[in-house]
């Protein structure tokens, strides 16, 4: 696969690095949209995976250009090319330096240390989910209908799920599933929220730190979505109750049922995880991962 890619796609990159070769291209295949090449760990290449990906690389590049300057945390600031021989679109940006706040990490930091990127962390989702509406809809950005609609969507899923994942859970465990979305589903029927601009993808290893410093260094691949801002905040809880405490104390005060929406959407990840790995056909030890995942997880978060 790499191989193929290279081959693809280094001629794009040997535009500005001329003398590059294969062996100093670093190849990163971790992303679901995209591949990205890095050069010299400083300078990224990044291209869709497929026609149908990359559908809102040219509002992160509007974006990115915009919010770049308002942002308390680094972030990716993408500028947006075509390649006119090969016919590809691509972005470039400078490769943001750090590792992903992953409960490993965390473990390794500091109660001070973790309270600062929590601090810092409810700052920027601060000024991220007060940027202007009338701007996201200008770029296009992509939105929800409505919170009732959204709702609508995750009751819907059950159907989904029943066909794909029942069949691994037990029957409690599977009436778990149904209770989390049909309980989402009735509480955006009765308490609508506000939308707004949102990262909707701010998972652990989104949350760059320093190494060294053990400051916040980055946050980096955006999705971008007006909808519903609880979403920002669902792995958060996996660093402690101080640290989630910490982000609500530095972002303004929240709507009644915020928490609760941060709870369901914490919850649904571990879900739809285990939905995406079957549908996707993964390997059988990487679904049995996810399905330990959110046994486990079930069981953490008894039905009331």
């Amino acid at each position: 696969m790499k191989g193929k890619i290279l081959k693809e796609f280094l001629p794009i990159v040997k535009n500005y690095f001329p003398y590059i070769t294969n062996e100093e291209v670093k190849f990163l295949d971790h992303g679901h949209d995209h591949y990205v090449l890095l050069i010299h760990n400083l300078h990224a290449f990044r291209f869709p995976r497929s026609s149908g990906n990359g559908l809102q690389d040219d509002v992160i590049n509007i974006f990115s250009q915009k919010f770049a300057a308002l942002s308390p945390a680094p972030i990716q600031k993408m500028t947006g090319h075509f390649d006119e021989e090969s016919r590809v679109k691509y972005q470039t940006y400078d490769f943001l330096q750090g590792v992903g706040l992953s409960k490993e990490m965390a473990g390794k930091l500091s109660e001070a240390e973790l309270l600062d990127i929590a601090k810092r962390l409810g700052k920027f989702l601060t000024i991220l989910h007060s940027f202007p509406l009338e701007d996201a809809h200008e770029m296009n950005m992509d939105s929800l209908i409505s919170p009732q609609d959204y709702g609508l969507y995750f009751k819907d899923t059950i159907e989904d799920d029943k066909k794909l994942i029942q069949k691994f859970l037990t029957p409690k465990e599977w009436e778990w599933v149904q209770h989390l979305l049909l309980g989402f589903y009735k509480l955006t029927e009765a308490h609508p929220f506000t939308l707004k601009v949102t990262h909707s993808d701010l998972l652990s290893e989104h949350i760059l730190i320093d190494k060294n410093s053990h400051k916040l260094s980055g946050i980096i691949d955006f999705s971008l979505r007006i909808a519903d801002p609880a979403n920002d905040f669902k792995v958060l809880d996996q660093y402690g109750e101080k640290f989630l405490r910490t982000v609500y104390e530095n972002y303004p005060p929240v709507d009644e049922y915020f928490e609760m929406r941060r709870k369901f959407y914490s919850s649904d990840i571990q879900v739809a995880n285990l939905y995406q790995s079957v549908e996707r056909q993964d390997a059988l030890s990487l679904q049995k991962h996810h399905l330990k995942d959110l046994k486990n997880h079930i069981a953490t978060r008894p039905l009331a």
